[in-house]
């Protein structure tokens, strides 16, 4: 639980280091997120984009972030999907309209085909989880 409240604790307050760092950005929260793609992990297409706001919600709930736990994910596991998280840049004063509307990837996370865990990537940071079964499920179903 104590990685979860870290995770949390990220996406909720972000930060930001100041003129060129990126290792470090505002991350803003899932409520905040404008699309999620998902890619298969042993490939580069994109099999499906969820950007419908009720998708997005949908989504999060889906994922009942309360009831992860933090584990090692063992070597064998075979990756399944990674879903890649975008938001809005962060306003900055001295970019031009067509800049603050691009999405910026904030966040992505893998699962693995057999077993209920999951990665969570945020920059350099990364965390590794065993979801509910219902959680690991859902998400290797979508392929919209």
């Amino acid at each position: 639980m104590f990685l979860l409240g870290v995770i949390g604790s990220i996406l909720l307050v972000g930060c930001s280091t100041g003129k060129g760092n990126d290792d470090i950005d505002l991350i803003g929260n899932f409520e905040e997120t404008q699309k999620i793609e998902i890619i298969l992990s042993d490939d580069s297409e994109i099999i499906t984009t969820i950007s419908d706001d009720k998708d997005i919600e949908n989504f999060v709930d889906a994922l009942k972030m309360d009831d992860w736990d933090p584990v090692e994910i063992p070597t064998e596991a075979i990756k399944g999907k990674t879903f890649k998280i975008y938001r809005k840049d962060a306003a900055k004063l001295s970019w031009s309209a067509k800049q603050k509307d691009k999405l910026k990837e904030v966040a992505t996370m893998t699962t693995y085909e057999d077993v209920p865990y999951i990665k969570f990537n945020l920059k350099k940071f990364s965390f590794s989880f065993e979801v509910p079964a219902e959680v690991h499920e859902y998400l290797n179903s979508l392929e919209m």
